[in-house]
């Protein structure tokens, strides 16, 4: 939709919105104004009835009474008509019991009724023919019913209804419209040469990080070995970890080897009912698109148990165990012949070492029926962090990796979080110019 078409659409919405308020407004004014003509037209007439009056004896006059029973009957806007004498009270009144005018108002040397002012209408008079001078009327009607009320509320809600339609209706015409509107032409070839000049930066800035050194602090996790160095990304792993250095095609060659199954096949192994090891740095590189996007945290878990092989008991319950404590099965993946890989979205490193470490206390108790460790595979766990970079899913495997390793040698937490440097990263791109 053209900018064009967004001030126009707004420009209309704001005005048919004024314009119904402005209805409103109007028809209760004109309303009210008409009621209170119609009151004073009656009252008018009230007074013609009480003409004959000159004291208040006359009030019992069987013709004076009917005619004021007649003026009520007829008169649908009336509320409350009262004669009353100055110094005396209420002399008489139609309706006999009103809510209008209470009972500690009929001594009052001049009655007050009790009304609402924005719908009813109060008018008072002095009998003309009266001879004592203290005989006076007093006539309260409705001027703004809640039948007209509500007339004017119902239609202004219909006309918003009826903008609210209109609305869909042309935001919807106009978005098939966009669709249907041919794309020019040159148009794919440019964005086809745009993608490839963005690969190739992409590229480049991939081949600049893979240069930078990690950070030298020690991991998150307690307790932490303090004269603990984490290694740079050139450096191999030793012979002890030397499944984790694999690339992930080797890896998952083991992993199909031992199952017996040749290529990924389906969105998830049959071996562990989680993801397979081929696709994870694609749907990781997604996922941290995403996360950058919306600024947001990402961590990747790494999970290794020594002993753990396709085709075992304990490979399949730790796989189970994954998929229902992390709950997104298709972010978690197989990891070689002996582990696993955990995407966690919006989570930073801190919580990542938190659910890790419950995830740890979910299998013992799948394994033995309690929190202690006895039985079952140990796991190893490492975990890296976006930490507010923007990386792409080797480095952020190459960080897990290596904390992955540091945690197999811990003696105690078997968990461990690498701790990624976000200002000295930035400041390491921009002297690159990346």
């Amino acid at each position: 939709m053209k900018k064009q078409s967004h001030v126009f659409l707004f420009v209309f919405t704001l005005l048919a919105v004024v314009a119904v308020a402005a209805s409103v407004v109007v028809r209760v004014y004109l309303e009210e104004a008409e009621g209170r003509k119609a009151a004073r037209d009656s009252f008018s007439r009230l007074c013609t009835v009480l003409a004959p009056v000159r004291t208040a004896s006359d009030l019992a006059a069987p013709a004076i009474r009917e005619g004021l029973l007649r003026y009520y009957r007829e008169s649908p806007n009336v509320l409350l008509v009262s004669v009353y004498e100055r110094g005396s009270g209420v002399r008489w009144r139609i309706p006999a019991r009103s809510d209008y005018l209470p009972e500690r108002q009929n001594s009052s040397f001049i009655p007050q009724p009790d009304y609402p002012i924005q719908s009813a209408f109060l008018l008072a008079s002095a009998l003309p023919a009266d001879v004592t001078g203290k005989l006076a009327v007093d006539g309260l009607y409705v001027i703004l019913p809640q039948v007209k009320v509500f007339g004017i509320l119902r239609d202004a809600g219909l006309a918003l209804a009826a903008l609210i339609f209109v609305l869909a209706c042309f935001l919807l015409g106009q978005s098939i419209a966009d669709r249907k509107k041919p794309r020019p032409a040159g148009a794919e070839a440019r964005g086809a040469e745009t993608g490839s000049r963005a690969d190739e930066a992409g590229t480049e800035a991939s081949k600049e990080e893979a240069m930078m050194p990690l950070s030298e602090e020690s991991p998150y996790s307690a307790p932490t070995d303090e004269d603990f160095e984490v290694p740079s990304l050139s450096e191999e792993p030793d012979d002890g970890m030397q499944g984790t250095a694999d690339s992930p095609a080797a890896l998952h060659a083991g992993s199909a080897a031992a199952g017996g199954e040749a290529a990924p096949g389906g969105l998830f192994s049959p071996l562990s009912g989680l993801g397979w090891e081929s696709y994870l740095e694609h749907r990781l590189d997604a996922e941290l698109s995403r996360a950058a996007s919306f600024e947001q945290d990402l961590s990747l878990l790494f999970i290794r148990g020594a002993g753990l092989s396709p085709g075992q008991a304990d490979y399949g319950i730790t796989a189970r165990a994954i998929a229902d404590f992390f709950s997104f099965r298709d972010l978690a993946f197989e990891r070689g012949p002996d582990g696993f890989a955990v995407i966690m979205p919006n989570m930073d490193a801190d919580h990542g070492l938190r659910m890790a470490e419950e995830f740890r206390r979910k299998l013992n108790q799948a394994f033995t029926g309690n929190r202690d460790r006895q039985g079952g595979p140990l796991l190893a766990m490492g975990l890296s962090s976006r930490a507010g970079r923007l990386v792409d899913s080797a480095r952020v495997c190459q960080e897990a990796d290596i904390a992955l390793r540091k945690a197999a040698s811990d003696t105690e937490s078997h968990i461990m979080a690498f701790r990624p440097d976000p200002d000295r990263y930035r400041l390491y791109l921009a002297a690159k110019g990346i």
